[in-house]
Protein backbone atom coordinates (compact mmCIF):
# COMPACT_ATOMS: atom_id res chain seq x y z
CA UNK A 1 0.00 0.00 0.00
CA UNK A 2 3.00 2.58 0.97
CA UNK A 3 4.17 1.60 -2.78
CA UNK A 4 0.92 2.73 -4.64
CA UNK A 5 0.47 5.89 -2.04
CA UNK A 6 4.31 6.81 -3.44
CA UNK A 7 3.14 6.27 -7.09
CA UNK A 8 0.01 8.17 -6.71
CA UNK A 9 1.60 11.09 -4.88
CA UNK A 10 4.58 11.19 -7.62
CA UNK A 11 1.63 11.07 -10.30
CA UNK A 12 0.02 14.47 -8.07
CA UNK A 13 2.99 16.11 -7.98
CA UNK A 14 4.08 15.68 -12.10
CA UNK A 15 0.30 16.66 -12.39
CA UNK A 16 0.23 19.75 -10.35
CA UNK A 17 3.68 21.59 -12.35
CA UNK A 18 2.65 19.58 -15.80
CA UNK A 19 -0.33 19.63 -16.31
CA UNK A 20 -0.94 20.58 -19.80
CA UNK A 21 1.77 17.53 -20.57
CA UNK A 22 0.62 13.99 -20.26
CA UNK A 23 3.12 11.96 -20.04
CA UNK A 24 4.14 9.75 -22.86
CA UNK A 25 5.47 7.09 -21.69
CA UNK A 26 5.82 5.94 -17.99
CA UNK A 27 7.65 2.28 -16.16
CA UNK A 28 6.67 1.86 -12.67
CA UNK A 29 7.95 -1.84 -12.49
CA UNK A 30 4.80 -1.54 -9.68
CA UNK A 31 4.36 -5.39 -10.47
CA UNK A 32 7.20 -6.44 -9.52
CA UNK A 33 6.23 -8.00 -5.80
CA UNK A 34 6.47 -10.99 -3.83
CA UNK A 35 3.38 -12.40 -4.43
CA UNK A 36 3.12 -12.29 -8.33
CA UNK A 37 6.22 -14.69 -9.09
CA UNK A 38 7.26 -18.26 -7.42
CA UNK A 39 11.07 -16.74 -7.63
CA UNK A 40 10.80 -15.10 -4.15
CA UNK A 41 12.91 -11.88 -4.17
CA UNK A 42 11.07 -9.22 -4.79
CA UNK A 43 13.01 -7.04 -1.94
CA UNK A 44 15.23 -3.90 -2.36
CA UNK A 45 15.52 -0.10 -3.08
CA UNK A 46 11.78 0.74 -2.20
CA UNK A 47 12.22 -1.16 0.99
CA UNK A 48 15.38 0.40 1.87
CA UNK A 49 17.58 -3.09 1.53
CA UNK A 50 20.36 -1.88 -0.49
CA UNK A 51 22.29 -5.08 -0.28
CA UNK A 52 22.89 -8.81 0.54
CA UNK A 53 20.75 -11.46 -0.63
CA UNK A 54 18.76 -9.40 -2.18
CA UNK A 55 16.89 -8.49 -5.85
CA UNK A 56 17.12 -11.94 -6.75
CA UNK A 57 13.79 -12.57 -8.89
CA UNK A 58 14.59 -13.50 -11.99
CA UNK A 59 11.23 -12.52 -13.69
CA UNK A 60 10.78 -8.97 -14.93
CA UNK A 61 7.06 -7.81 -15.02
CA UNK A 62 6.65 -4.55 -16.83
CA UNK A 63 3.96 -2.12 -16.96
CA UNK A 64 4.72 -0.72 -20.26
CA UNK A 65 6.03 -4.23 -22.60
CA UNK A 66 9.10 -4.62 -24.47
CA UNK A 67 12.20 -3.92 -22.20
CA UNK A 68 15.47 -5.42 -23.28
CA UNK A 69 17.51 -6.64 -19.98
CA UNK A 70 20.89 -7.70 -19.74
CA UNK A 71 22.27 -8.78 -16.32
CA UNK A 72 19.03 -7.25 -13.94
CA UNK A 73 16.43 -8.68 -11.58
CA UNK A 74 13.40 -7.72 -10.39
CA UNK A 75 14.11 -5.95 -7.18
CA UNK A 76 10.73 -4.72 -4.73
CA UNK A 77 8.51 -2.44 -7.36
CA UNK A 78 11.81 -1.47 -9.15
CA UNK A 79 14.40 -2.88 -11.18
CA UNK A 80 18.55 -3.88 -10.11
CA UNK A 81 20.79 -3.59 -13.20
CA UNK A 82 23.96 -5.54 -12.86
CA UNK A 83 25.56 -7.85 -11.10
CA UNK A 84 28.99 -8.36 -8.64
CA UNK A 85 30.31 -10.08 -11.55
CA UNK A 86 29.17 -8.64 -14.85
CA UNK A 87 27.69 -5.18 -16.29
CA UNK A 88 24.42 -4.97 -16.34
CA UNK A 89 21.92 -2.91 -19.12
CA UNK A 90 18.47 -2.00 -19.38
CA UNK A 91 16.99 -0.63 -22.54
CA UNK A 92 13.47 0.82 -23.08
CA UNK A 93 11.63 0.29 -26.24
CA UNK A 94 11.23 3.17 -28.86
CA UNK A 95 9.55 5.85 -27.66
CA UNK A 96 7.44 7.55 -30.12
CA UNK A 97 7.86 10.96 -29.71
CA UNK A 98 9.12 13.83 -32.01
CA UNK A 99 11.22 17.65 -31.28
CA UNK A 100 12.03 17.84 -27.37
CA UNK A 101 10.77 15.72 -24.05
CA UNK A 102 11.94 15.64 -20.38
CA UNK A 103 13.00 12.15 -19.23
CA UNK A 104 12.87 11.81 -15.72
CA UNK A 105 13.63 8.59 -13.35
CA UNK A 106 14.63 7.64 -10.45
CA UNK A 107 18.07 5.48 -9.64
CA UNK A 108 19.92 4.29 -6.29
CA UNK A 109 23.00 2.60 -5.74
CA UNK A 110 23.50 -1.24 -4.29
CA UNK A 111 25.06 -0.68 -1.21
CA UNK A 112 29.19 -0.18 -2.28
CA UNK A 113 28.47 0.95 -5.53
CA UNK A 114 27.69 4.26 -7.05
CA UNK A 115 28.55 4.35 -10.74
CA UNK A 116 26.10 4.51 -13.88
CA UNK A 117 25.26 6.36 -17.23
CA UNK A 118 22.09 6.74 -19.56
CA UNK A 119 22.36 6.75 -23.40
CA UNK A 120 20.14 8.00 -26.00
CA UNK A 121 19.48 6.46 -29.04
CA UNK A 122 17.54 8.86 -31.35
CA UNK A 123 17.78 12.56 -29.71
CA UNK A 124 20.77 14.77 -28.12
CA UNK A 125 21.34 16.36 -24.50
CA UNK A 126 23.12 18.75 -22.76
CA UNK A 127 22.39 17.28 -19.89
CA UNK A 128 24.47 15.26 -17.59
CA UNK A 129 24.35 11.13 -18.45
CA UNK A 130 27.05 9.52 -16.14
CA UNK A 131 26.11 9.67 -12.30
CA UNK A 132 27.79 8.64 -8.86
CA UNK A 133 25.26 8.00 -6.25
CA UNK A 134 24.43 8.92 -3.10
CA UNK A 135 24.13 5.92 -0.87
CA UNK A 136 21.52 4.81 0.58
CA UNK A 137 18.96 6.65 -0.95
CA UNK A 138 16.98 7.77 -4.50
CA UNK A 139 18.07 10.52 -6.90
CA UNK A 140 15.36 11.63 -8.91
CA UNK A 141 17.21 12.41 -12.38
CA UNK A 142 15.78 14.76 -15.26
CA UNK A 143 17.55 14.71 -19.12
CA UNK A 144 15.82 16.93 -21.63
CA UNK A 145 15.91 15.56 -24.93
CA UNK A 146 15.95 17.18 -28.29
CA UNK A 147 16.31 16.89 -31.65
CA UNK A 148 14.16 13.67 -31.87
CA UNK A 149 13.52 13.05 -35.27
CA UNK A 150 11.08 9.83 -35.41
CA UNK A 151 11.47 8.14 -31.73
CA UNK A 152 13.42 7.91 -28.48
CA UNK A 153 15.47 5.09 -26.84
CA UNK A 154 16.93 4.60 -23.61
CA UNK A 155 19.37 2.61 -22.10
CA UNK A 156 20.46 2.44 -18.48
CA UNK A 157 23.99 0.93 -17.99
CA UNK A 158 26.56 0.21 -14.70
CA UNK A 159 29.81 0.38 -15.43
CA UNK A 160 31.50 -2.87 -14.60
CA UNK A 161 31.03 -4.54 -11.53
CA UNK A 162 28.57 -1.70 -10.09
CA UNK A 163 25.05 -2.29 -9.53
CA UNK A 164 21.55 -0.07 -10.12
CA UNK A 165 17.82 0.12 -8.83
CA UNK A 166 16.02 2.13 -11.24
CA UNK A 167 12.15 2.87 -10.86
CA UNK A 168 9.80 5.51 -12.57
CA UNK A 169 11.06 6.10 -16.13
CA UNK A 170 8.67 9.25 -17.51
CA UNK A 171 9.34 10.77 -21.03
CA UNK A 172 6.89 13.81 -21.24
CA UNK A 173 6.70 16.66 -23.83
CA UNK A 174 8.63 19.45 -22.86
CA UNK A 175 7.01 22.80 -21.94
CA UNK A 176 6.18 24.66 -24.94
CA UNK A 177 7.02 27.84 -23.72
CA UNK A 178 10.02 27.13 -22.17
CA UNK A 179 12.97 28.68 -23.40
CA UNK A 180 15.32 26.80 -25.47
CA UNK A 181 18.10 26.62 -28.09
CA UNK A 182 18.30 25.11 -31.12
CA UNK A 183 20.71 24.38 -33.47
CA UNK A 184 20.68 23.42 -37.00
CA UNK A 185 22.43 20.06 -38.40
CA UNK A 186 23.12 18.61 -35.02
CA UNK A 187 25.71 19.09 -31.56
CA UNK A 188 28.90 18.12 -33.16
CA UNK A 189 31.26 19.88 -35.44
CA UNK A 190 34.09 17.40 -36.71
CA UNK A 191 37.16 18.93 -38.45
CA UNK A 192 38.83 15.70 -39.75
CA UNK A 193 42.46 15.97 -40.30
CA UNK A 194 44.02 14.17 -43.41
CA UNK A 195 47.43 14.91 -43.78
CA UNK A 196 48.21 18.36 -43.75
CA UNK A 197 44.33 19.18 -44.95
CA UNK A 198 41.71 19.49 -42.53
CA UNK A 199 38.57 18.36 -44.47
CA UNK A 200 37.31 21.98 -43.26
CA UNK A 201 38.63 24.75 -41.28
CA UNK A 202 35.39 26.92 -40.70
CA UNK A 203 31.80 25.17 -40.12
CA UNK A 204 28.95 27.46 -39.76
CA UNK A 205 26.24 26.58 -36.95
CA UNK A 206 22.70 28.03 -37.74
CA UNK A 207 21.01 28.81 -34.38
CA UNK A 208 17.48 29.47 -33.26
CA UNK A 209 16.31 30.71 -29.78
CA UNK A 210 12.95 30.48 -28.47
CA UNK A 211 11.31 32.54 -25.67
CA UNK A 212 14.83 33.71 -24.64
CA UNK A 213 14.56 37.22 -23.07
CA UNK A 214 18.95 37.90 -23.86
CA UNK A 215 20.81 37.98 -26.50
CA UNK A 216 22.70 33.98 -27.33
CA UNK A 217 26.45 34.08 -25.61
CA UNK A 218 28.82 32.11 -27.59
CA UNK A 219 31.83 31.06 -25.22
CA UNK A 220 34.44 28.35 -25.68
CA UNK A 221 35.05 25.66 -22.75
CA UNK A 222 38.20 26.60 -20.55
CA UNK A 223 39.34 29.65 -23.66
CA UNK A 224 40.36 27.09 -26.19
CA UNK A 225 41.40 29.82 -28.51
CA UNK A 226 45.20 27.92 -29.31
CA UNK A 227 42.92 25.91 -31.44
CA UNK A 228 39.52 27.52 -32.62
CA UNK A 229 37.85 30.63 -32.64
CA UNK A 230 34.38 32.11 -32.97
CA UNK A 231 33.07 34.71 -35.60
CA UNK A 232 30.87 36.28 -33.03
CA UNK A 233 30.72 35.88 -29.34
CA UNK A 234 26.89 37.06 -29.30
CA UNK A 235 23.79 36.38 -31.08
CA UNK A 236 20.29 38.31 -30.41
CA UNK A 237 17.95 36.16 -28.49
CA UNK A 238 16.11 35.04 -31.78
CA UNK A 239 19.33 33.60 -32.76
CA UNK A 240 21.58 33.81 -36.11
CA UNK A 241 24.72 32.61 -38.13
CA UNK A 242 27.93 31.55 -35.51
CA UNK A 243 31.27 30.83 -37.91
CA UNK A 244 33.68 28.33 -36.32
CA UNK A 245 37.30 28.17 -37.41
CA UNK A 246 39.97 25.97 -36.46
CA UNK A 247 43.59 27.45 -36.13
CA UNK A 248 45.52 26.21 -39.01
CA UNK A 249 48.35 25.42 -36.79
CA UNK A 250 46.12 22.55 -35.07
CA UNK A 251 47.97 19.26 -35.31
CA UNK A 252 47.58 16.53 -32.76
CA UNK A 253 46.04 12.84 -33.00
CA UNK A 254 42.85 14.29 -31.32
CA UNK A 255 41.73 17.02 -29.42
CA UNK A 256 38.53 18.00 -28.50
CA UNK A 257 36.13 21.04 -26.71
CA UNK A 258 33.05 21.74 -25.66
CA UNK A 259 31.76 25.51 -27.43
CA UNK A 260 28.25 26.52 -25.02
CA UNK A 261 25.67 28.83 -26.25
CA UNK A 262 23.51 30.04 -23.04
CA UNK A 263 20.88 32.68 -22.86
CA UNK A 264 17.95 33.04 -20.08
CA UNK A 265 14.54 31.61 -20.20
CA UNK A 266 11.86 34.54 -20.84
CA UNK A 267 9.19 33.34 -18.10
CA UNK A 268 11.51 32.02 -15.72
CA UNK A 269 14.36 34.08 -15.82
CA UNK A 270 16.35 30.54 -15.64
CA UNK A 271 19.83 29.98 -17.59
CA UNK A 272 19.44 28.35 -20.77
CA UNK A 273 21.87 26.59 -22.60
CA UNK A 274 23.48 24.07 -25.58
CA UNK A 275 26.59 22.34 -25.89
CA UNK A 276 28.32 21.75 -28.97
CA UNK A 277 30.81 19.81 -29.13
CA UNK A 278 34.26 20.65 -31.25
CA UNK A 279 36.48 17.79 -32.45
CA UNK A 280 39.83 17.67 -34.99
CA UNK A 281 41.97 14.62 -35.70
CA UNK A 282 43.97 12.70 -37.44
CA UNK A 283 41.63 10.54 -39.80
CA UNK A 284 42.42 6.92 -40.41
CA UNK A 285 45.34 6.53 -42.75
CA UNK A 286 43.69 5.87 -46.38
CA UNK A 287 46.68 4.93 -48.13
CA UNK A 288 46.89 4.37 -51.70
CA UNK A 289 49.66 2.57 -51.94
CA UNK A 290 51.92 -0.02 -49.94
CA UNK A 291 55.34 1.51 -50.48
CA UNK A 292 56.39 -1.51 -52.30
CA UNK A 293 58.37 -0.94 -55.81
CA UNK A 294 55.83 -2.18 -57.45
CA UNK A 295 52.83 -0.60 -55.29
CA UNK A 296 54.77 2.69 -54.48
CA UNK A 297 53.52 5.55 -52.02
CA UNK A 298 51.72 8.12 -53.54
CA UNK A 299 52.76 12.35 -52.79
CA UNK A 300 49.74 12.51 -50.73
CA UNK A 301 50.76 9.17 -48.54
CA UNK A 302 53.92 10.48 -47.60
CA UNK A 303 52.63 14.06 -46.61
CA UNK A 304 49.64 11.64 -44.55
CA UNK A 305 52.25 9.79 -42.96
CA UNK A 306 54.39 12.44 -42.07
CA UNK A 307 51.70 14.01 -40.51
CA UNK A 308 49.90 11.32 -38.82
CA UNK A 309 51.95 11.22 -34.97
CA UNK A 310 50.76 7.73 -34.82
CA UNK A 311 52.99 6.18 -37.27
CA UNK A 312 55.72 4.02 -35.88
CA UNK A 313 58.81 5.42 -36.72
CA UNK A 314 61.41 3.12 -38.55
CA UNK A 315 63.99 2.57 -40.89
CA UNK A 316 62.38 1.13 -43.63
CA UNK A 317 63.34 1.41 -47.06
CA UNK A 318 60.06 2.53 -49.26
CA UNK A 319 59.40 3.07 -52.45
CA UNK A 320 57.13 6.70 -53.16
CA UNK A 321 56.33 7.84 -56.73
CA UNK A 322 55.33 11.41 -58.29
CA UNK A 323 55.82 13.69 -61.36
CA UNK A 324 58.79 15.92 -60.83
CA UNK A 325 58.40 20.14 -60.47
CA UNK A 326 62.45 20.72 -60.16
CA UNK A 327 64.56 20.68 -57.89
CA UNK A 328 64.71 22.66 -54.86
CA UNK A 329 65.83 26.70 -53.94
CA UNK A 330 66.86 27.04 -50.36
CA UNK A 331 66.08 29.68 -47.53
CA UNK A 332 69.21 31.59 -47.64
CA UNK A 333 70.91 30.50 -50.19
CA UNK A 334 71.78 27.44 -48.44
CA UNK A 335 72.45 24.05 -48.69
CA UNK A 336 71.20 22.69 -45.09
CA UNK A 337 68.24 25.61 -45.68
CA UNK A 338 64.41 24.46 -46.01
CA UNK A 339 62.59 24.51 -49.34
CA UNK A 340 61.86 28.19 -50.17
CA UNK A 341 60.73 27.28 -54.20
CA UNK A 342 61.15 25.60 -56.88
CA UNK A 343 65.13 26.06 -58.70
CA UNK A 344 65.80 24.62 -62.01
CA UNK A 345 69.93 25.07 -61.14
CA UNK A 346 69.44 22.48 -57.87
CA UNK A 347 71.14 18.59 -57.96
CA UNK A 348 70.90 17.35 -54.71
CA UNK A 349 67.18 17.42 -54.52
CA UNK A 350 63.82 16.93 -56.12
CA UNK A 351 60.27 18.15 -55.76
CA UNK A 352 57.40 15.66 -56.70
CA UNK A 353 54.00 16.22 -56.51
CA UNK A 354 50.88 13.76 -57.59
CA UNK A 355 49.89 16.54 -60.45
CA UNK A 356 52.60 17.63 -62.84
CA UNK A 357 50.66 20.73 -62.77
CA UNK A 358 50.53 20.86 -59.14
CA UNK A 359 50.86 24.84 -57.27
CA UNK A 360 50.29 24.11 -54.19
CA UNK A 361 53.52 23.74 -51.77
CA UNK A 362 51.37 21.87 -49.12
CA UNK A 363 51.44 18.79 -51.38
CA UNK A 364 54.90 19.03 -52.27
CA UNK A 365 57.10 16.20 -51.21
CA UNK A 366 61.00 16.75 -51.63
CA UNK A 367 63.21 13.78 -52.65
CA UNK A 368 66.96 14.03 -51.03
CA UNK A 369 69.29 12.26 -54.18
CA UNK A 370 72.99 11.69 -53.48
CA UNK A 371 76.02 9.02 -55.03
CA UNK A 372 75.27 7.00 -58.48
CA UNK A 373 71.61 8.44 -58.73
CA UNK A 374 72.47 11.92 -58.79
CA UNK A 375 73.88 11.98 -62.14
CA UNK A 376 70.35 10.75 -63.40
CA UNK A 377 67.72 12.80 -61.30
CA UNK A 378 69.23 15.59 -60.94
CA UNK A 379 67.14 18.47 -63.01
CA UNK A 380 69.91 20.61 -64.52
CA UNK A 381 71.37 17.78 -66.34
CA UNK A 382 68.02 16.32 -67.04
CA UNK A 383 65.11 19.17 -67.55
CA UNK A 384 63.61 16.12 -69.48
CA UNK A 385 62.58 14.96 -66.24
CA UNK A 386 59.89 17.97 -65.66
CA UNK A 387 56.43 16.96 -65.53
CA UNK A 388 58.03 13.21 -65.60
CA UNK A 389 56.31 10.37 -63.39
CA UNK A 390 59.76 8.86 -61.72
CA UNK A 391 59.91 6.34 -58.60
CA UNK A 392 62.49 7.00 -56.01
CA UNK A 393 62.82 4.68 -52.65
CA UNK A 394 64.34 6.26 -49.26
CA UNK A 395 63.51 6.55 -45.87
CA UNK A 396 60.31 7.87 -45.54
CA UNK A 397 60.11 7.61 -41.64
CA UNK A 398 62.85 7.86 -39.53
CA UNK A 399 63.56 7.18 -35.76
CA UNK A 400 64.10 10.58 -34.90
CA UNK A 401 60.06 10.71 -35.84
CA UNK A 402 60.99 13.46 -38.18
CA UNK A 403 60.03 12.95 -41.05
CA UNK A 404 60.55 16.58 -42.93
CA UNK A 405 63.26 17.04 -45.44
CA UNK A 406 64.51 20.50 -46.19
CA UNK A 407 61.34 21.35 -43.86
CA UNK A 408 58.69 19.43 -46.19
CA UNK A 409 57.73 15.52 -46.17
CA UNK A 410 59.83 13.73 -48.30
CA UNK A 411 62.03 11.04 -49.16
CA UNK A 412 65.57 10.52 -47.66
CA UNK A 413 69.22 8.89 -48.77
CA UNK A 414 68.00 8.23 -52.76
CA UNK A 415 71.79 7.46 -53.81
CA UNK A 416 72.25 4.23 -55.59
CA UNK A 417 70.65 3.22 -59.31
CA UNK A 418 68.36 0.40 -57.21
CA UNK A 419 66.76 3.45 -55.78
CA UNK A 420 64.68 4.98 -58.58
CA UNK A 421 62.70 4.80 -61.62
CA UNK A 422 62.75 6.71 -64.31
CA UNK A 423 61.63 6.84 -68.03
CA UNK A 424 63.74 6.55 -70.84
CA UNK A 425 65.10 9.64 -72.63
CA UNK A 426 63.36 8.74 -75.44
CA UNK A 427 60.09 8.51 -73.74
CA UNK A 428 60.25 12.06 -72.38
CA UNK A 429 59.36 15.10 -73.39
CA UNK A 430 62.65 16.97 -75.03
CA UNK A 431 63.15 20.94 -74.23
CA UNK A 432 63.80 23.69 -76.74
CA UNK A 433 66.31 26.31 -75.39
CA UNK A 434 64.84 29.70 -75.89
CA UNK A 435 65.15 31.16 -79.24
CA UNK A 436 65.64 27.71 -81.28
CA UNK A 437 61.67 27.62 -82.07
CA UNK A 438 59.54 30.42 -82.75
CA UNK A 439 56.02 28.75 -81.35
CA UNK A 440 55.02 25.65 -80.14
CA UNK A 441 57.26 25.05 -78.11
CA UNK A 442 56.30 23.66 -74.84
CA UNK A 443 59.04 23.50 -72.68
CA UNK A 444 61.50 25.93 -72.58
CA UNK A 445 64.42 26.20 -70.31
CA UNK A 446 65.92 30.02 -70.16
CA UNK A 447 68.44 31.51 -67.70
CA UNK A 448 67.88 28.02 -65.27
CA UNK A 449 64.10 28.61 -64.83
CA UNK A 450 61.57 26.78 -66.99
CA UNK A 451 58.90 28.09 -68.86
CA UNK A 452 55.61 26.82 -70.24
CA UNK A 453 55.39 28.90 -74.22
CA UNK A 454 51.56 28.60 -75.70
CA UNK A 455 50.77 27.79 -79.23
CA UNK A 456 50.45 32.07 -79.24
CA UNK A 457 54.16 32.38 -78.00
CA UNK A 458 52.97 33.83 -74.42
CA UNK A 459 55.57 32.12 -72.05
CA UNK A 460 54.53 31.15 -68.43
CA UNK A 461 56.69 29.58 -65.41
CA UNK A 462 56.04 26.17 -64.11
CA UNK A 463 53.94 28.08 -61.23
CA UNK A 464 51.40 29.35 -64.09
CA UNK A 465 52.62 33.00 -63.62
CA UNK A 466 53.08 34.95 -66.83
CA UNK A 467 56.51 35.67 -67.60
CA UNK A 468 57.17 39.78 -67.85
Amino acid sequence: MKRQILVLAGLLLWGAVWAETEPIYFEGFSRCIDAEDENYGYTGGNDEQWGGNIATAQTIYQDAPEWSFTNCNGAYQCLKVGTSKKQGSAKTPIIECKGEVVLTFRVAPWEGDSLFYVSLKGGTTTDQTSFELAKKKWTEVTVHVSDIESGLQITFTSTNKHRFFLDDVCVRPADPDAGVIRVQGGTVLDFGLLGRYYSATESTLHIEGINLSEAISATLEDGETDYFSLSTNSLSAQGGELKVQLHEGASVDTHGCFLWLRSKDTKSGETVSKRITLLFEVAALNLEGSGSKQDPYTCGDVILLANNEGTVWTNTMYWATGFVLGGVRRAGGKETGDYDGISMTDKLALVLADKPDETNENRYVTVQISHEAREALNVVDNPELIGQRISVQGLLLNDKANPLYLGLPGVRGVSTDAQYVRPAKEDTQGFEESGKLKVESRKVLEGGALFIVGPDGTKYNVLGIRSK
